[in-house]
Parts: structure tokens; C-alpha cells; sequence
């Protein structure tokens, strides 16, 4: 027959291996919670580090260097790494044609089917729509308002890091932006205002050049 001395022992045993066992549980999951912790610490690193060294591909809409009535769309890389194979395209629609030809149309359909780079800081600049206020209508190139797709590429050494697609949704349509003026002219018959003329010219040929960093 067991004395009580025996028992407590025995409780003591069985107390001890549960602390024991316990133990281990509270060890076992803090080592999860700090691998999970550390994974996450990492997939943050990993992620600051995508968006502080990716290509980062922006759009634009404005006024063209053509004078009102044009439309110029920008194209830049903003990011920290070179763009590659950016491919631009106009979703859900199509370019317009005038009917005495289809010059632009033509141009810019050449554009959207050949893929370039763009290094980080570059831009390019094309027309993208020729609107006659007379008419109405837009002449030649894409519609006044649309959604701009723009697919490319982060590679090193010739692989593939990632593949990006961002969007710009655009309305010229209703956007109050200035366009530039062609300038201002003089009307006259002395020298002193074929001068003042030359003056206005060189001061819209300033406006034309400053409106390339808009």
C-alpha cells in the first residue's frame, strides 16, 4: 500500500511534467511567433526594396506644342531602375483618321506596336490628338477621353524581375488646362513693329520650350 509520501511524490512528478510540457508549448510558440515576425520582416524588406529600386512608368495628357487643339501625351520613368519593353496601348477604343489621310493615325499605331526602354529621368514626348473646336470633332490621333495602358518590364542582366501594367484614365474633355498661344502680333508698317513682332515670337518660343517639362 502506497503511504502518502509516495503520492506526493507522484503528484509532484505529474505536476512537474505538465509544468515541463507547458513549458515547451510556451517555448515552441514564441520561437513561431519570432520566425513569423522575422518572415514578415523580411517580405517588408524585400518589398522596400522592390518599390525604392523598380521602374516606375507615369502618363500624361496635356496641352501639345502644336498650339490649341493639341494634345501631347508625356511618357516618363520615375522609378530607380531602367524600364524595359514598355508597350503602350489605348483600351476599349481606336485612333481616328481624317478623311483626307491618316498620317497620325499611322504614327502612332507604329508607336503602340514597338516596345522601347526608358532609363530612369526619361521621358518622351508624342502628339496624341489633333481636336478642331470648329468642327467639333477630333481631326486625327486618339479620342479626347480614354483609359492608356502601359506594360514593361524589370530585368537584370536580361531576366526578368518583375512585369508591371498601370493604367491612366484621361479626359481632355473637361480638364481646365491652359493650352499654349501661338503669340501675340502687331499690326504696323514701321520697323519698330516687325521688331515687336519678333519680340512676341521669342517670347512664345520660350513658353513652347517651357511647356516641354510640364
Amino acid at each position: 500500500m502506497m503511504n502518502w509520501t509516495d503520492a506526493v511524490q507522484a503528484i509532484c512528478a505529474i505536476i512537474s511534467t505538465i509544468g515541463g510540457i507547458g513549458a515547451l508549448g510556451v517555448s515552441a510558440w514564441q520561437i513561431y511567433l519570432a520566425s513569423k515576425q522575422m518572415r514578415e520582416t523580411s517580405k517588408q524588406s524585400k518589398q522596400e526594396s522592390e518599390d525604392r529600386n523598380r521602374p516606375y512608368i507615369s502618363m500624361d495628357v496635356v496641352p501639345g506644342l502644336g498650339g490649341v487643339g493639341c494634345w501631347d501625351l508625356k511618357i516618363s520613368n520615375t522609378g530607380g531602375s531602367p524600364a524595359r519593353d514598355i508597350s503602350i496601348s489605348l483600351l476599349h477604343d481606336h485612333f481616328l483618321s481624317d478623311e483626307d489621310g491618316s498620317y497620325l493615325k499611322d504614327k502612332l499605331e507604329a508607336f503602340c506596336s514597338t516596345q522601347f526602354d526608358l532609363m530612369p529621368g526619361a521621358s518622351r514626348r508624342i502628339y496624341w490628338s489633333i481636336y478642331s473646336a470648329d468642327e467639333s470633332r477630333v481631326l486625327e490621333g486618339a479620342p479626347l477621353k480614354g483609359v492608356i495602358s502601359a506594360r514593361y518590364s524589370w530585368k537584370n542582366d536580361s531576366k526578368i524581375i518583375a512585369d508591371y501594367e498601370d493604367n491612366l484614365p484621361y479626359d481632355c474633355e473637361n480638364a481646365p488646362i491652359p493650352a499654349p498661344s501661338t503669340g501675340s502680333k502687331r499690326e504696323g508698317k514701321f520697323e519698330a513693329d516687325s521688331l515687336k513682332n519678333i519680340e512676341y515670337a521669342l517670347r512664345s518660343i520660350s513658353h513652347q520650350i517651357g511647356e516641354l517639362a510640364r
